[in-house]
């Protein structure tokens, strides 16, 4: 019996992470990182900049311009910009009631297979020809 009662916790506690593993997803995607690792790749990591530390050092002593290049060529420069025009969408926005079915259902759905799964382990495990199961 305590191997069977060591099995349901198991299963509880696999069946709780993947009980918050889906409410995690259905919220968006989370950083896992932890704060540390989280701020110290913002400071070392800097967006957009993909130069060299010998080139971002010689910029800073005044050893290289910073200006960026004119690579286009003098047709593309004098070319006017045409923006294609689209139709502007049209947003309706929509009062939710308090109380998702959807999700209750997919929760119901959810622990109903949970507990055929329990159920069937118990079963599967009981010992001796004196618990057969009735089919």
């Amino acid at each position: 019996m305590h191997r069977l009662a060591r099995l349901l916790v198991g299963l509880v506690i696999v069946a709780a992470g993947m009980l918050t593993f889906s409410v995690g997803a259905s919220a968006g995607i989370l950083d896992g990182r932890s704060p540390d690792t989280r701020d110290v790749a913002a400071a070392t990591a800097p967006v957009g900049d993909h130069r060299s530390p010998d080139t971002i050092d010689a910029v800073a002593h005044g050893a290289v311009t910073t200006q960026p290049a004119e690579l286009r060529s003098p047709d593309t420069r004098d070319a006017p910009i045409v923006v294609p025009s689209m139709p502007r969408a049209t947003v309706v926005v929509r009062e939710t009631p308090a109380f998702d079915w959807a999700d209750a259902g997919i929760g119901a759905a959810g622990g109903f297979a949970i507990a055929l799964l329990l159920g069937g382990i118990v079963l599967l495990s009981q010992r001796g020809n004196d618990r057969k199961l009735a089919l």
